[in-house]
């Protein structure tokens, strides 16, 4: 009856029902878990939010029904000129919208691929690549990023010796998420020469790019877009981002595809990209007509959620410093943490999933297990460890309330 695609499976989620019985009860849940912006106390993204959507319902725009498929011309021109001031060479030509990433990637998989074909995905990487990738009948084949130094970088020799046909296209996240990593000047050169010598499309996600650290390299491109010149010489490339995180609105569900390359294989898949935009025409007019002015008001915006995740990052780093068997991974840009649980006395590192179920059950803090992102259970020497992933979006409170129980629970857990 079903596809193979959607041969999921559909039991019930211990981790859902537990949370769910314990606000029945009324026990206190606190969430270490939470990227949404909308559930973490941000004020100025929704009172801006509000006062934009205001005036769009005034414009008479938003009573007419006339869909450009790549997008509204204005809206477009915006998105534009964001990017340009990371460096890239972007006009509204070379821009998509789209009802967020993950259709962008549906998109782009629609137009790269053919079932049975690859993309090369990062690993540790959020858990999402497999599954818009198996919707399309494509399969999702990961390269490594390997901590050198306690700086996580890309293994190009092993990217170089999977990057074979079938493969279609390069992914990565910059920064990526969980790690936070940046994608450095020499791994863009590699990545470029890479996919231009073997016909492969880079897809750079750079749904994280405003949210650097102050300590991230000086070095590591803005975005992956080629710079004025340079296009030519390239791979086809296209950039993913959107309102989500860029603007901390993941209810305006905007987001948009930014060709770029060599020019006639550019013009080709923009218009190939259009074809596939006009079959769903997804993005609603007043979202459309919100977005130059949600992304006049960017540096604004983003300044609240870099706030919150530098301070709360400051009260993890404190935190761990006065902590035996714990290390806080460094990140470069991102809203995660990552912490690195050593070996105990007895020579092993605590077991994740039993680690995330007691916190959830004893104290009801919620936290991921690093499997979840495919961190690896040892170190770069080999040595066991544990890894836990939290989110630095919560407010300040949450944080100080969940961290400490975690710590308790990393200490007994290494007994």
């Amino acid at each position: 009856m079903f596809a193979r695609r959607a041969g999921w499976d559909l039991g019930p989620d211990d981790l859902a029902e537990t949370v769910a019985r314990r606000r029945r009860a009324g026990l206190p849940v606190v969430d270490l878990t939470d990227s949404n912006p909308t559930r973490c106390g941000f004020r100025t993204a929704a009172a801006r939010l509000a006062t934009v959507l205001a005036d769009v319902a005034r414009d008479p725009r938003c009573a007419v029904y006339e869909p450009d498929p790549r997008g509204d011309r204005a809206a477009r021109e915006a998105v534009a000129a964001h990017h340009a001031g990371q460096g890239g060479a972007v006009c509204a030509e070379s821009v998509v919208l789209t009802a967020g990433t993950s259709e962008g990637y549906a998109h782009l998989f629609r137009m790269l691929t053919d079932p049975g074909d690859r993309v090369l995905v990062p690993t540790p990487s959020y858990p999402l690549f497999t599954l818009l990738a198996g919707l399309e009948g494509v399969e999702a084949v990961p390269y490594p990023l390997r901590l050198r130094g306690g700086h996580w970088r890309i293994d190009l020799e092993a990217l170089e010796a999977t990057a074979v046909p079938p493969v279609r296209a390069v992914l990565l996240v910059h920064p990526n998420n969980p790690t936070g990593s940046l994608v450095s000047s020499r791994e863009t050169e590699a990545l470029r020469r890479l996919c231009r010598d073997r016909g492969l499309a880079l897809v750079s996600d750079e749904v994280f790019a405003s949210h650097r650290r102050p300590s991230a390299p000086a070095d590591a491109p803005h975005t992956l877009l080629p710079a004025e010149g340079a296009a030519a010489d390239g791979p086809l490339t296209f950039v993913l981002s959107g309102a989500s995180k860029l603007l901390g609105l993941p209810q305006l569900k905007v987001g948009w595809i930014i060709a770029g390359g060599p020019a006639q294989l550019r013009d080709e898949a923009l218009a190939r990209l259009e074809v596939i935009a006009d079959t769903y025409l997804s993005v609603s007019v007043p979202a459309q007509l919100a977005l130059p002015a949600l992304l006049a008001s960017q540096v604004e915006l983003g300044r609240e959620i870099a706030t919150r995740v530098d301070d709360n990052r400051e009260r993890v780093e404190r935190a761990v410093a006065h902590a035996q068997n714990v290390r806080l991974l460094d990140a470069e840009g991102g809203w995660c943490a990552i912490l690195r649980v050593l070996a105990g006395a007895r020579g092993t590192a605590p077991d994740e999933d039993a680690l995330a179920r007691a916190l959830r059950d004893d104290s009801g803090v919620l936290v991921q297990p690093g499997w979840l992102f495919d961190l690896e259970p040892h170190d770069e020497d080999g040595a066991p460890v544990a890894h836990l992933v939290l989110s630095m979006l919560p407010e300040p409170s949450v944080v100080e309330a969940g961290l400490g129980r975690v710590l308790e629970a990393i200490t007994a857990s290494s007994r």
